[in-house]
């Protein structure tokens, strides 16, 4: 691994940033957010009892959205991987990026009674790892690409034409499986391919999608994208 690499994952990179985001936001120059020292100790006394409260023995897993994709004991990171085999660095880190951002994007509370029974036999999962795991198939199954002959990505005419119908059937939504905001998940990835295509300095064109941010960092960083 790049010397420059390792050093931006570790905790000593991780806390320079931090400490540097935490002054600009104790000095209100953050254009997003403002920051309430007074408050910390009331937040920190939330975040303390929830943890202690969810994981009495303080064994907390890992928690991001990779993870999500090994739900029962399966290795999806690897199936993508398999289903790349032909493509090049580059087209999988692409790939890797469509898939996270529209599967994020879909993360959101599903409710109490919606369930995600995976082709396969591989289990049924629910909430944000059902989410996780229905967002792959919904991924894989080439839902999300306007070229039937390139099924494994995610791009902006591909986004825009995802209606409520395909996703309900997909995340197999009925009556008696019903996903909270499902009208609202569709529309939201819908805009996310108008807001790709807007923006090809970002996204690149023909197609625009949300992974051509790999060839935005490397137009920025050259090398540095290709080492990492």
């Amino acid at each position: 691994m790049p010397e420059s690499v390792a050093f931006l994952r570790s905790t000593a990179a991780i806390r320079d940033r931090a400490s540097r985001l935490l002054d600009l936001g104790v000095a209100d120059r953050l254009a997003g957010f403002k920051v309430h020292l007074d408050r910390l100790p009331a937040v920190a006394d939330l975040v303390a009892d929830v943890t202690r409260r969810r994981y009495p023995t303080l064994a907390i897993p890992v928690h991001s959205r990779w993870r999500h994709f090994d739900v029962g004991g399966v290795d999806r990171a690897a199936d993508l991987d398999r289903r790349l085999a032909h493509a090049d660095p580059l087209e999988r880190a692409r790939t890797r990026l469509d898939l996270a951002i529209t599967s994020v994007l879909l993360d959101a509370g599903a409710g109490p009674r919606w369930r995600f029974v995976e082709p396969g036999g591989a289990g049924t999962f629910a909430r944000s790892e059902g989410l996780a795991v229905a967002s792959y198939h919904l991924f894989i199954g080439g839902h999300l690409s306007s070229d039937p002959g390139k099924p494994l990505r995610a791009d902006a005419a591909g986004l825009r034409a995802l209606d409520e119908a395909t996703l309900a059937r997909v995340f197999q939504v009925t009556d008696d499986n019903p996903l909270e905001g499902l009208a609202g998940r569709a529309r939201l990835l819908r805009s996310l391919g108008e807001a790709i295509e807007g923006h090809p300095d970002l996204f690149g064109r023909d197609p625009a999608r949300p992974g051509g941010l790999v060839d935005a960092a490397r137009a920025r960083a050259p090398g540095r994208v290709d080492q990492a």
